[in-house]
């Protein structure tokens, strides 16, 4: 086996005997690749800065009023705008590009291309740089100029286009709520005329609902009334209608008895009856009657016969009972028939508390509907008013678009070096495949591997000439390689003086 040192040995030699060849294509790479970054077209690169930020007074103010929408919102629109196709073929239209574009098939690939070349980078929040490349200096200038204006004209023209479609589409929204209103308010108006009895009121109950309880308060009241008069007659049937008077033992009437009489019967009366009761109330009358005269002149003797005034009042109080009875029967009569006659009119319209309902719930939805519509449109009215007098994004240019007179673009001193590296690179690769394909041997192992065999070696014994005839030739390669790096320092030179 071959130690490390002979492998080294053997490569190493062989890489020093193809040396020439990675010199000449390092030097060949060199020239072909500085030439070729000499004759690269200048790249001038125009920019421009932009300021957009949200009105800071105006956008609060509206806020809830006027509609609105967050201001990343509105400036990622405006950076979708910027870069769409229609925008796009409008820059193309007012530069030199649509030179270019001869064919729609060129058009086509110019917008593709243009829309990728365009570079709109957010710097913060709120400020944006616009950059574009070109060969031709001033056609860059030309482009961003384009698309600052297309962006003022574009976002003022969209927003005053975007506010008269919304008007108008309320406008249309509300004269076809105007007219389905006037429609379900005339339904509702001739509803309510066709069944104003059977619709309920403020009170929530309907003209049936407040017969049916009239008819039930005075059946109620004349029932009532009924057993009064009754135990007003049976009273009547059981009270006399004379008072008799007894002369004293001196020939004097005795007052004392017959208040004492009254008193005793009052008694009677208030542990049945309240003391509201009617028989109640004109007892306690004739007890005042008969204290009030207890104390006068004496009758004359052997008595006499005088009205009894409970008697009498007893018989008016039973001709006042016919009398409400009377007019409690007219008046159940009176609500008996207009309770039928409701009743009958429900029975001929079924579900009729279902249809109000369901007039009233279309009514109600499509005035709020309405109102709603209303609200929007004079929000609408608001915001097309701010468009007018202060945007609500408010755009200034920064830096306004410049070319500077040094190109941004190709990096040639970058460019040079790399082509260097490279050639350095390619040469070392052609002597490593110089290496593998040499077919020559080196030494007794590779003979050993070939199954030769072998009698002995020679030695190549190096005398002092030889040494010296090595060193020079790794003088005149080692100022061949060096001469590259000459030559790459005055390339060098030159794009650093043109800089």
């Amino acid at each position: 086996m071959e130690s490390l040192h002979d492998i080294i040995s053997r490569y190493g030699t062989l890489a020093w005997r193809k040396r020439w060849w990675g010199a000449a294509t390092a030097w060949m790479l060199c020239i072909v690749g500085w030439v070729g970054v000499a004759l690269m077209p200048n790249q001038y690169e125009a920019s421009a800065r932009v300021y957009i930020d949200a009105d800071a007074v105006l956008t609060p103010l509206l806020r809830g009023i006027a509609a609105d929408s967050s201001m990343s919102d509105q400036i990622d629109l405006l950076q979708h705008m910027l870069l769409s196709r229609p925008n796009l073929e409008k820059i193309i239209a007012k530069t030199d590009l649509q030179l270019d574009a001869k064919t729609p098939t060129d058009l086509e690939l110019m917008v593709a291309k243009l829309g990728q070349t365009i570079k709109v980078n957010a710097q913060t929040r709120n400020i944006f740089s616009i950059a574009f490349r070109n060969s031709d200096r001033q056609l860059s200038y030309d482009v961003v100029q384009a698309v600052l204006a297309s962006y003022i004209e574009n976002r003022a023209g969209d927003n005053r286009d975007d506010m008269e479609k919304a008007s108008a589409f309320l406008d249309e929204q509300i004269a076809s709520y105007e007219r389905q209103l006037r429609d379900a308010e005339a339904k509702r108006a001739e509803f309510r005329t066709r069944y104003v009895d059977l619709i309920p009121g403020d009170g929530g109950m309907n003209r049936l609902e407040q017969a049916r309880a009239l008819v039930t308060t005075l059946t109620g009241q004349f029932a009532d009334a009924r057993t009064r008069r009754a135990l007003l007659a049976r009273e009547l049937a059981t009270t006399p209608p004379l008072v008799v008077t007894e002369a004293a033992s001196n020939g004097s009437s005795d007052p004392k008895a017959a208040l004492r009489a009254a008193e005793i019967k009052l008694r009677e009366l208030q542990q049945i009856y309240t003391d509201a009761y009617p028989e109640v109330v004109t007892q306690k009358r004739l007890v005042d009657k008969l204290r009030s005269t207890e104390g006068g002149p004496a009758t004359s003797s052997g008595g006499r016969s005088a009205p009894n005034p409970v008697y009498e009042d007893l018989k008016l109080r039973v001709v006042e009972t016919d009398a409400l009875i009377g007019s409690l029967q007219r008046q159940i009569d009176d609500a008996t028939h207009e309770r039928d006659r409701l009743d009958g009119i429900a029975h001929g319209a079924p579900n009729l508390e279902a249809r109000y309902l369901n007039l009233n719930r279309d009514y109600d939805v499509l005035r709020k509907n309405y109102d709603e519509l209303l609200a929007r449109r004079e929000g609408m009215r608001i915001a097309t008013a701010a468009q007018v007098r202060a945007s609500n994004v408010k755009m200034v240019i920064i830096d306004p678009p410049l070319v500077p007179q040094t190109p941004v673009a190709p990096a040639r001193i970058l460019l040079s070096i790399a082509v260097l590296l490279a050639s350095l690179a390619g040469g070392c690769g052609v002597v490593a495949a110089m290496i593998g394909l040499d077919q020559s041997f080196h030494s007794t192992i590779d003979l050993r591997v070939m199954g030769r065999p072998i009698i002995g070696a020679i030695s190549l014994a190096c005398v002092p000439p030889t040494i010296m005839t090595r060193v020079r030739h790794a003088a005149i390669f080692g100022s061949t390689i060096g001469l590259l790096l000459v030559v790459l320092g005055g390339v060098l030179l030159r794009y650093t003086q043109r800089i």
